[in-house]
This record gives structure tokens, C-alpha cells and sequence, in this order.
């Protein structure tokens, strides 16, 4: 009886080790990082709304996600709210102001899976749940 409720344990042990060595195999591996840009323009009723979403359904899949949110001049308290944002997750804020601004950003993630979501056009908003 001793015998099998070693094997028993013995396995259990095993299953356990070989679980996580599976798991961090397949971590250090990278995963895709798919990279949200949010372009804003007095958007305070969507801005929350559309991170906290954003950030729920990436955690549900499992799918990790980099937000930016591109600020083009809000006067309302569309900056207040991504800065709260910011200080909880990682979340980039950039105000552009011209075009160059716009080809250096497009230069440094032209690698990387971007999707880019203009909060004023609420059609896209749509697309953007579905490739995730």
C-alpha cells in the first residue's frame, strides 16, 4: 500500500514539474504583443470605458496588449483620465502635433502588430474586439 501511494505522489510530482516547465518554455518563447494606439480627441465618455474593456478582454484571453493613447488637443478631461491610466498599467501618452511626430511613432513600430482605433469614429471600435 506504501508503495502505490508513492507512485501516486511520485506522478503527481512529476505532472506538476513538467506542467511548469512547459509553462515558462512557452513563455520565454515571446509572445505576440499586439499594440493598441488610441487616437483621442475629446473623447472623456470613451476613453475609460474603451481601456478598461481593452484591458479586461486581453487578460481574459490571455493576450498581452501595450496601449498608447495619442492625444490631438482635447479640451475636456480626456488627459486627466489616460493619466490615471497611466499611473496603473502600462499605458504611453503622447500629445502629436504635427505629422512628424506621426512618422517617427509609425517608424519605431513599423515591426510590431499595430492597431490603431480613432475614438471619435465609433465603427472602428468594433473591428478592434474582433481581432483580438
Amino acid at each position: 500500500m506504501m508503495l502505490g501511494l508513492l507512485w501516486i505522489f511520485g506522478s503527481y510530482a512529476a505532472s506538476i514539474v513538467l506542467l511548469h516547465w512547459c509553462y515558462r518554455r512557452h513563455r520565454d518563447t515571446g509572445r505576440n504583443v499586439t499594440h493598441f494606439l488610441l487616437i483621442t480627441h475629446n473623447n472623456q465618455n470613451q476613453v475609460e470605458w474603451y481601456v478598461r474593456s481593452l484591458l479586461f478582454f486581453s487578460r481574459f484571453k490571455g493576450r498581452e496588449v501595450h496601449l498608447t493613447i495619442a492625444d490631438e488637443g482635447s479640451t475636456d478631461e480626456t488627459l486627466a483620465i489616460a493619466e490615471q491610466f497611466r499611473k496603473e498599467h502600462n499605458l504611453e501618452i503622447l500629445a502629436f502635433e504635427g505629422m512628424e511626430s506621426w512618422d517617427e511613432w509609425i517608424r519605431q513600430h513599423e515591426d510590431k502588430q499595430v492597431i490603431v482605433v480613432r475614438l471619435a469614429n465609433q465603427d472602428s471600435l468594433v473591428t478592434a474586439y474582433k481581432t483580438m
